[in-house]
C-alpha cells in the first residue's frame, strides 16, 4: 500500500473515532479519555469572538471585586459560627478606610445623600459602591484589551476565574440558606399577631407570611443550599449556576416587589450566576430548544497534572462544606436560644400610674394594652420585651429577666423596622398573686412614669393563624 493510501486510511478512521461538532469542536475520542482533563492552553480550540473577550474580562474585574466584599462581608458570620473573632478587626480597618472617598464620589460626582455609617445593602454607600466597582471595572477592561489584544482565548485563567466565583456565589448560597434552613431569617414573633395589617411595611408582610410556615421556609433554604452544593463540583457547575439563577429571581423579584433591602445584593449574586452559567448557554438552548445531540463539554484545568487537579477539587470541597457548617452552625446557636420565661403574649387588665386607675382608651398615650415576651431574633439581649399602647403603636426592648430576684431589666430600646438598638436602664418588677396565667408588674420610672398593671397571659393558638393548621380535608374554603 502506497504512503498515500496508508495517510488517506488512517485519517478516515481517526474521524470515525473523534466527535466533531462545529460549535463545541472536539469533544471526545471514542475509547478515550475525555479532552476536558487536557484542555487548558491558550491557543486550543476555537478563537474566542471579541465581545466574548470584552466580556470575559470586564466580568473578571467586575466580578473579582464584588467576590472579594462579598467574602469580606461574610468574615465575621464564618468566624462567628467557629467561635473566633479571628483577624477580622484588621480587614474591617481597611474597608473601613475606603469608606470616606466611596461617599465623596456618591456626595460629589453622583448628587447623592451618602452616609458613610449606612453601608448595608440599597443605601446610598453601596449604590456608589457598585457605580465605583463598574468603573474600575471598565477601565481596567480597556487597559486589559489594549495590552493583551492578541490574546485568542483565556481557558486556564476562565478555570481559575470560575473556581474562585463559584466558592464566593456558593459562600453567599449557603449563608442565606442556612438561614433558612435552620429558619432564623424571617422567625415566627408573637408581635405580628397583634399588631393591625394595616400597619405592616411590605416587608413585613413578607417576613410574616414566610416566618409562619417553617416547613416552606425551610424548603426555600434547601433549595438555595442544593445550587450552593452544585457549584462546589466543576462537573456540576451548569446544573449548580442554573439552580441558582431560579432561586436568585425570585428572591430578587421579592426583593423588588416587597421593597426588601437586599436589591442590590440579590441583583449582583443574580448577575454573577448567568456570568458562570453564560459558559454553558449555547449548549443549553441546544438541549432545550432543538433536537440536536450536545456532546460532552470542554472543561479547562486549573493545573497540567492531574494530582493537582484531585488536589484542588478535594481543597475546594473542604472549604465549601467548612462553610457549610460555619453558617449551619452560626444559625443553630441563635435558633436554640433559651425560651424567656415570661414568653407569652401578656394582655393588660388593669392599669395605673401615679397611683390613678386609667380607663382603656384608645386615646390614653400612657396606658398599655398588651406587654410581649419574646425569643430574641435579631435581638443581642437574651429576651424581647414588646409595650403595645392602646393606640397599638409598639416599643420594643431588649433585656433580661431575673426569675429569682423577679426583675425585667430593659437595657436597649430596639428600633422598629431597622432593629438599631439604643442604651436604655428601666427596672420593671413581677410577682405572681396566686391566679393561674396572671401577673403584677411594676415599674418605678417607664418614661417618666410610675406604672402598676395585672396582666393575663393568652393563649397564642387561640389566633387562627397558629391554630389552623395543615388539613388534608376541607369541606368548604377557610380564607377569611
Amino acid at each position: 500500500m502506497s504512503a498515500e493510501a496508508v495517510i488517506e486510511s488512517t485519517s478516515a478512521r481517526l474521524l470515525e473515532q473523534t466527535a466533531i461538532d462545529p460549535d463545541y469542536g472536539v469533544m471526545s475520542i471514542v475509547g478515550g479519555a475525555d479532552l476536558e482533563d487536557t484542555v487548558g492552553e491558550d491557543d486550543k480550540g476555537p478563537v474566542w469572538g471579541k465581545a466574548t473577550l470584552v466580556a470575559f474580562r470586564f466580568g473578571t474585574c467586575y466580578f473579582g471585586v464584588f467576590g472579594l466584599v462579598v467574602a469580606v462581608g461574610l468574615i465575621p458570620v464564618i468566624l462567628k459560627g467557629i467561635g473566633t473573632d479571628g483577624p477580622w478587626s484588621v480587614i474591617r480597618g481597611l474597608f473601613h478606610a475606603a469608606r470616606a472617598p466611596i461617599a465623596w464620589i456618591g456626595e460629589h460626582l453622583l448628587g447623592l445623600s451618602v452616609q458613610s455609617t449606612q453601608v448595608g445593602s440599597d443605601s446610598a454607600f453601596q449604590w456608589t459602591a457598585l457605580f465605583c466597582i463598574a468603573f474600575l471595572a471598565a477601565v481596567a477592561t480597556a487597559m486589559w484589551t489594549v495590552l493583551d489584544r492578541g490574546r485568542p482565548r483565556y481557558d486556564r485563567l476562565q478555570a481559575w476565574v470560575c473556581t474562585v466565583l463559584r466558592l464566593v456565589l456558593a459562600t453567599a448560597m449557603f449563608y442565606f440558606g442556612m438561614a433558612k434552613v435552620i429558619p432564623t431569617q424571617m422567625p415566627f414573633v408573637l408581635n405580628r399577631l397583634v399588631e393591625p395589617y394595616g400597619n405592616f411595611s411590605p416587608a413585613g408582610v413578607l417576613w410574616a407570611q414566610v416566618g409562619i410556615s417553617q416547613p416552606y421556609q425551610i424548603l426555600l433554604g434547601l433549595a438555595e443550599v442544593f445550587g450552593g452544593l452544585l457549584l462546589l463540583l466543576p462537573r456540576t457547575t451548569a446544573a449548580g449556576a442554573l439552580v441558582c439563577v431560579v432561586d436568585l429571581t425570585q428572591v430578587f423579584l421579592l426583593n423588588m416587589t416587597y421593597d426588601i433591602r437586599l436589591k442590590t445584593v440579590s441583583s449582583q449574586l443574580l448577575l454573577l450566576s448567568l456570568f458562570l452559567l453564560a459558559p454553558y448557554a449555547r449548549r443549553l438552548l441546544t438541549a432545550f430548544f432543538t433536537d440536536r445531540a450536545v456532546p460532552a463539554a470542554t472543561m479547562p484545568q486549573l493545573f497540567a497534572r492531574p494530582r493537582a487537579n484531585r488536589i484542588a477539587l478535594a481543597a475546594q470541597l473542604v472549604v465549601g462544606l467548612a462553610l457549610l457548617a460555619a453558617f449551619g452552625g452560626q444559625g443553630w446557636q441563635q435558633f436554640t436560644r433559651p425560651t424567656p420565661n415570661l414568653y407569652g403574649i401578656w394582655q393588660v387588665e388593669t392599669f395605673s400610674s401615679e397611683g390613678y386607675p386609667r380607663d382603656p382608651l384608645i386615646t390614653d398615650k400612657i396606658r398599655w394594652r398588651r406587654v410581649i415576651f419574646d425569643r430574641p431574633f435579631h435581638v443581642s439581649a437574651p429576651v424581647m420585651v414588646t409595650v403595645q399602647r392602646m393606640d397599638d403603636s409598639f416599643e420594643v426592648f431588649g433585656g433580661t429577666i431575673d426569675p429569682r430576684k423577679h426583675f425585667i431589666d430593659l437595657t436597649h430600646q430596639i428600633e422598629l423596622g431597622t432593629y438599631k438598638e439604643t442604651p436604655v436602664r428601666i427596672r420593671l418588677t413581677y410577682w405572681w398573686p396566686g391566679q393561674p396565667n396572671q401577673m403584677i408588674v411594676d415599674g418605678d420610672d417607664y418614661a417618666g412614669h410610675t406604672v402598676h398593671l395585672r396582666v393575663t397571659r393568652m393563649d397564642p393558638a387561640s389566633f387562627p393563624l397558629v391554630e389552623r393548621g395543615f388539613n388534608w380535608v376541607q369541606e368548604a374554603p377557610y380564607n377569611r
